[in-house]
């Protein structure tokens, strides 16, 4: 196997965690892709236009088979709740903070939840014959264990520490916005907002751990949103329009596409077209 980015070279095959479209012909699709995975080994392909001909994945391309390094990172996207596939991933190989890009993958598992009717359980099993399909999640990853790599970042303390960050974004964002007689007068909420919008810019700031980034650019973007949310009201009536305006205009839409994804992700079988 190649030796690509953070992790020391490995013998065999990677595991490591993905989720699909189920289509209405048994088959597994990427989820913003209408080419089925296979039985058995997927080869990755560059299909840029604009760039030439290379082997996928390259560490100046995007291209490659995505993949998670564990069920944390796996559950931020909503279709995980009902389809949670284990993969071996061999060849070139590029992995990060949560997961990896791989030339080679196959689905060796895969996990379907309840929401999945039968007929099309059984559609899946002829589609896929070399795969071992599961009803039960804990089993399925207890006898497919994901690879875990030293480039991989503590998903298990991350979680916690990313909801402690959302919890003190809106409770921030929240005080900033109060009649300054209910926070103590116009100098404490003065004094407040700053000294929050500078704990937040701080926040924002990227932390390094040997070598490895901890926090995810997710955090980092809320804990800026939040500080240009605290330092507004200092630009004077520039502020209100100019910075949080655009601010909840952002935050609407990312909600919105949420609602969607997650609406998208309780139809099964998906709509591949």
């Amino acid at each position: 196997m190649d030796p690509y980015g953070g992790f020391e070279p490995q013998v065999g095959q990677i595991r490591a965690l993905r989720t699909f479209r189920i289509g209405p012909d048994g088959a597994v699709y990427p989820l913003f892709s209408k080419e089925p995975w296979h039985d058995g080994a997927n080869t990755a392909r560059c299909l840029r236009k604009d760039r030439p001909p290379h082997r996928s994945p390259d560490p100046d391309c995007t291209c490659g088979f995505y993949a998670y390094g564990g069920e944390q990172s796996v559950g931020d996207q909503p279709r995980s709740r009902h389809v949670l596939a284990v993969v071996a991933c061999w060849g070139r190989v590029i992995a990060g903070t949560r997961g990896l890009r791989a030339e080679i993958c196959q689905v060796e598992a895969l996990w379907l939840s309840a929401a999945v009717p039968a007929d099309l359980v059984a559609r899946v099993r002829l589609k896929h014959p070399s795969v071992a399909v599961h009803h039960d999640r804990s089993e399925m990853l207890a006898e497919y264990p994901p690879t875990e790599l030293d480039c991989y970042e503590e998903r298990g303390r991350a979680r916690p520490v990313g909801a402690l960050w959302w919890s003190a974004a809106v409770a921030a964002a929240a005080l900033s916005v109060l009649p300054a007689p209910w926070v103590g007068g116009t100098h404490s909420a003065t004094l407040l907002s700053l000294v929050l919008g500078v704990a937040f810019a701080l926040g924002a700031l990227p932390l390094a751990r040997w070598r490895i980034e901890v926090g995810s650019p997710r955090r980092r973007l809320l804990c800026l949103a939040t500080a240009m949310w605290l330092f507004a009201p200092f630009l004077g009536p520039f502020g209100p329009v100019f910075v949080r305006l655009p601010l909840l205009q952002a935050a609407v839409i990312a909600g919105l596409q949420h609602v969607c994804l997650l609406i998208e992700a309780r139809r099964i079988p998906a709509h591949i077209g």
